[in-house]
């Protein structure tokens, strides 16, 4: 049974992907605890907690479980930055050991595989059809966003790592779907408006003509469960280990529109741009993409597929109860 360790395992995506893990019955699933509490709520959900309050400073505690549990995948969907450059530089040193373990016996051994969750941010803004075989960052088409364009260096790195490591990188679109977490701030005011039956003028930072690509946070956590499954044959192939993953693109204009009729808010919904704030022009890139790759090559079979604006009742209701 393979173990598999997860960094972020208690978040929006984290917590689908653990769960989809240990039910698949396939999976002995450890995951990230940043305090006894969130401890407690991974073992009520049969994950064996990992208590590490800091990784980027003391990563003793994840670095023991993985080498005296003998764990076979590392999951990173923590979002972090320098934690996550941390992480990999001490995965790469653990893999090597365990290489030079099995060679010493004489013995060609397994990897130490490493799955990490990008994002498509990283093709920038553009109306032009991209795949996640393109290149990012310097000599590509457009420039990453801002907000996140020191992933294209960690993105580097890790596939550079393949020399002690079996490597992923996993890039979901724009998540949507339960909590819709990336969503809160520029949502929020509107379902607060609606519940207080204010029908006053709303500005909402965002680019009404972008037309973000997007996917359901169940298929983004499939992806990520799919990932695990075929890492070592991916891996093994020599593909090219990188997956963009959506399932719509749709525009932020009749997004915006359509959750104002679903809550009930009849005043003027202005989406007047993003101006000088990163994370709201990262989300209002435009990603024309494409997760063709991940469905052959994964075997890979979204089920979301009517996207955002279709059943926007459904996702509306889910936010404003995960919000009560």
């Amino acid at each position: 049974m393979p173990r598999i360790l997860v960094f972020g395992a208690t978040g929006y995506l984290g917590s689908k992907i653990t769960g989809l893990l240990v039910q698949s019955g396939q999976h002995e699933v450890y995951g990230i605890a940043r305090s006894n509490e969130k401890a407690l709520d991974l073992a009520r959900n049969e994950i064996k907690p990992v208590v590490c309050q800091d990784p980027a400073n003391d990563p003793e505690p994840y670095l023991t479980t993985i080498c005296t549990r003998s764990i076979d995948i590392v999951v990173d969907v923590s979002g972090a930055n320098q934690e996550s450059f941390g992480l990999l530089k001490t995965l790469k040193q653990v893999g090597q050991e365990r290489l030079d373990l099995y060679q010493s016996c004489g013995v060609r051994g397994p990897k130490l595989g490493f799955i990490y969750c990008s994002g498509t941010w990283v093709h920038g803004s553009s109306n032009e059809r991209v795949t996640d075989l393109d290149l990012v960052g310097s000599g590509a088409a457009t420039p990453p966003e801002e907000l996140v364009a020191w992933r294209v260096g960690l993105e580097h790195a890790v596939l550079n790592s393949n020399d002690s490591l079996d490597v992923m990188i996993i890039r979901p679109a724009l998540i949507y779907g339960r909590a819709s977490t990336i969503w809160s701030s520029f949502i929020t005011p509107i379902l607060d408006a609606a519940k207080n039956r204010d029908h006053s003028p709303i500005d909402i930072p965002l680019d009404q003509n972008s037309r973000p690509g997007l996917i359901h946070v169940d298929d983004a956590a499939t992806a990520f469960q799919k990932g695990v499954e075929k890492l070592p044959l991916i891996a093994g192939a020599g593909v090219y280990p990188v997956f963009d993953l959506v399932t719509s693109q749709e525009g932020m204009r009749e997004i915006f529109d359509s959750l104002a009729v679903a809550w009930g808010y009849e005043g003027a919904l202005k989406l007047v741009g993003y101006g000088e704030n990163l994370f709201a022009k990262a989300m209002s890139a435009t990603f024309r993409g494409s997760s063709a790759r991940a469905q052959l090559l994964l075997d890979w079979q979204p089920r979301r597929l009517r996207g955002f604006v279709k059943d926007m009742d459904i996702y509306a209701a889910a936010f404003a109860a995960h919000s009560s």
